[in-house]
């Protein structure tokens, strides 16, 4: 432990304990990983017992980690693309889920720097318009932003613009956007804003796509919703492995801290620490407040019991970067860009193999053929299968490929569109090696809560394993009595969606899982 550089920064660090997080992940950038001496005198400069840091400090992957740490990631797309002969050229380095950088699989850090170097595969779009970066607030002021912003906006008129527009949350839940933002509204003050910009599923990187490109847009959609809510104080909770989305960020506050555009609210980011359950919006409030993110019981829902226990508006990044263009060109407009009976448009995370992997602003309702076809430079071989829409939205055959990107489309699937992260494998690539990976993700990220999730995850994990060399040591029985007893106990969308794929394997390659009925069949004797 550096004594000296420990005992000048402690005096600098705040008492509260909603800082709690902050202040770890900053002793660990300024004086180094967190040991326990490292926690105890942390603990006692805030006046926390020693053991609640100690419990947080094990929760976070990234705390007892070098800030200046190799890391390689070994997420599906990753581990498709070589990730695990990476790992065998750099022994040092450390093994993580994911890093949020899937368009560049296989894709590692150190320190802070992305390896390979970051490009953006993007198009114009009418309501985001991720390719027209801007790199001031003067530029985007000089696109017409800024309007809504500057304009008295009833509240009233933007839940009815909300509600025209069919906007639903893209997080991965749906949830209209509108009534959420009305439901707020409704309750008593004083209100927070919440931003939920922890994305850490495989093979979404959206939302670091707008924080690096169209960070305005994004402050300017934040400042919206803290004006609709009368929020004086507003949160963005940001995932630890986006250092660029980082700097973007506090430059883009700071622009319209400046230019007297915040009206003497206050902006400010909380860094995660390397935790997938963190993106589950209770869990996240309960990092934001000190603790281990683990997601709480629900009702009461955040709109009412939220953030240090008040009313609370959540809403992820993408969703309030659409905002902006509803308000200015109205709901109606931005409902008429969706196909096939759907509305709006949505960005679209697509990596794989597909010729130019990136993020892309398309119709909702598109389907994963014209997704990648008109705006991803075209399928890179013969295609074995695809994830529709994160890691939990399941594993669907190439037979899918014409159907709609859509949740009642995919439905006759079993699959879900999620957070519209689509990932294409090779046929070289085995749909078991797929769901191996994809429950092994599952298995490292449970908070560890929930006994189905915690267990299941890991036992179906070990089950893939046992399956990729022709053995099983459960029955097709037992599995789906496992998989209905996590989706129906777990309290979360962790262990309530993690079945899917597994599901999905099962019905479109049931030949990979013939080792089931197997042993059943001993099971009997």
């Amino acid at each position: 432990m550096d004594a000296v550089r420990l005992v000048a920064l402690l005096p600098r660090l705040p008492t509260a304990r909603t800082r709690l997080l902050d202040n770890l992940g900053r002793v660990r950038r300024e004086v180094g990983p967190i040991t326990p001496e490292l926690s105890d005198a942390l603990a006692d400069h805030m006046n926390i017992r020693r053991g609640e840091v100690h419990e947080v400090v094990s929760f976070y992957s990234f705390l007892q980690v070098p800030a200046g740490a190799h890391r390689i990631c070994t997420g599906p797309v990753c581990d498709c693309f070589g990730a695990r002969d990476l790992l065998a050229q750099h022994p040092d380095a450390i093994e993580v889920a994911c890093l949020g950088h899937c368009d560049l699989a296989p894709v590692q850090t150190r320190g802070d720097e992305i390896v390979p170097a970051v490009t953006h595969s993007t198009n114009e779009g009418p309501a985001i318009g991720l390719g027209r970066r801007d790199e001031t607030i003067a530029d985007y002021a000089a696109r017409g932003g800024l309007e809504p912003l500057r304009d008295s906006l009833a509240t009233d008129r933007v839940i009815g613009e909300l509600k025209a527009s069919g906007i639903t949350g893209f997080g991965g839940a749906g949830f209209p956007t509108g009534v959420k933002w009305e439901a707020v509204s409704r309750e008593p003050g004083p209100r927070y804003v919440v931003v939920n910009a922890d994305e850490g599923e495989p093979g979404t990187i959206k939302d670091r796509y707008v924080m690096e490109l169209r960070p305005h847009l994004f402050v300017e959609g934040v400042l919206i919703a803290m004006r609709f809510a009368e929020a004086e104080e507003g949160y963005i909770y940001l995932r630890e492995e986006y250092a660029t989305a980082q700097r973007r960020l506090l430059d883009a506050i700071e622009e319209f801290r400046v230019a007297g555009l915040l009206d003497g609210r206050s902006l400010e980011l909380v860094i995660g620490a390397g935790a997938y359950i963190a993106g589950e919006e209770t869990a996240m409030l309960e990092s934001m407040e000190g603790r281990r993110a683990m997601p709480r019981l629900r009702p009461p829902f955040p709109a009412q019991v939220g953030y240090l226990g008040r009313p609370t508006l959540i809403n992820n990044v993408e969703t309030l970067a659409h905002i902006p263009a509803i308000l200015v060109k109205g709901g109606d407009w931005w409902a008429s860009l969706g196909r096939r009976g759907t509305v709006g448009t949505r960005l679209w995370s697509v990596s794989g193999a597909v010729g130019a992997p990136g993020c892309y602003e398309a119709p909702s309702g598109i389907t994963t053929r014209e997704l990648v076809e008109e705006h991803a430079g075209g399928f890179a071989g013969e295609v074995g299968a695809v994830v529709p829409g994160g890691a939990a939205s399941g594993i669907l055959p190439p037979e899918a490929f014409d159907t709609p990107l859509t949740r009642d489309a995919l439905r006759e699937y079993g699959a879900g569109v999620g957070s519209a992260a689509v990932q294409v494998f090779p046929a070289s690539y085995s749909p078991l090696r797929l769901l191996a990976e994809t429950m092994r993700f599952f298995a490292e990220e449970s908070c560890q809560k929930c006994t189905p999730c915690r267990i299941g995850n890991r036992a179906l994990h070990h089950l893939c394993e046992e399956l990729e060399h022709g053995e099983a040591a459960m029955t097709r029985e037992k599995v789906d009595e496992w998989l209905l007893a996590m989706e129906k106990t777990s309290i979360c969308g962790l262990g309530q969606a993690s079945p899917i794929p597994v599901r999905n394997a099962m019905r479109w390659w049931p030949e990979l899982f013939a080792p089931l009925d197997g042993a059943r069949s001993s099971s009997a004797h």
